[in-house]
Order: structure tokens, then C-alpha cells, then sequence
């Protein structure tokens, strides 16, 4: 019983480190010809502009994507006493999980553009 858990996850967890070091070390690579001076200058506005300003707002969009999933599934537990929901249990969760996230991510949009327009002004 207790192999049949733990072998899935270590796998998802192996792919998972995998994928992380190697996107990492492709961005160290990428920031270490930046500073040397290796890189075309047309190449270097491209790779500069992402790495040059990084997000201040990172924790605001996951913490309402987390904030609002969370309410969507709070929300779904008393539906899912009706007749109807018995039949569409699976598409009112996940419907509400998408629904949560999309609204949040508008709301995070309309944040991030208020405070953007407040700085530039």
C-alpha cells in the first residue's frame, strides 16, 4: 500500500527537481553571457528586458488565485447536497476552480494596472 503512493510521487517529484535545476541553470547561463558581454546587443535588450525588472506583484496574483480557489471550494461543499450537483459533481468542482482563477487573475490584472498608471503619472 504504502509503495504504491510513494512511487508516484517520487516520481512527479524527480521530474519536478529536474525540470527546476535545468530552467535554472539555463537562466544563470543566459545572465552570465549578459555580464560578460558575449551576447549581441539586439539579443541583449531582448534578454534584459524580463530579467531587469522583476515582478513586485508575484505574491499579490497567487495569493488571490490561492484565496479565491479556496473560497470556490468552500462554496462548492453545501451544493454539493443538491440533486443537480450530485449529477455534476465533477464539472461544478472543476468549474468552480476555473471560475475562481480566472476572477482572480482579472482582479490582479486590474491591481497591478491601477498602481502601474499611479507610478508612471
Amino acid at each position: 500500500m504504502l509503495s504504491e503512493v510513494l512511487i508516484p510521487i517520487s516520481m512527479f517529484a524527480a521530474i519536478a527537481v529536474v525540470l527546476w535545476k535545468y530552467w535554472d541553470s539555463k537562466q544563470k547561463v543566459r545572465l552570465a553571457a549578459l555580464e560578460r558581454g558575449l551576447v549581441d546587443e539586439n539579443l541583449k535588450y531582448l534578454m534584459g528586458s524580463y530579467s531587469a525588472r522583476p515582478n513586485r506583484y508575484g505574491a499579490l496574483k497567487w495569493g488571490l488565485a490561492a484565496l479565491l480557489i479556496g473560497a470556490a471550494l468552500l462554496i462548492t461543499i453545501p451544493l454539493q447536497q443538491f440533486q443537480w450537483a450530485d449529477d455534476h459533481e465533477g464539472e461544478l468542482i472543476t468549474g468552480m476552480i476555473f471560475l475562481a482563477g480566472g476572477l482572480a487573475f482579472l482582479i490582479y490584472y486590474i491591481i497591478v494596472a491601477k498602481r502601474e498608471t499611479k507610478e508612471h503619472a
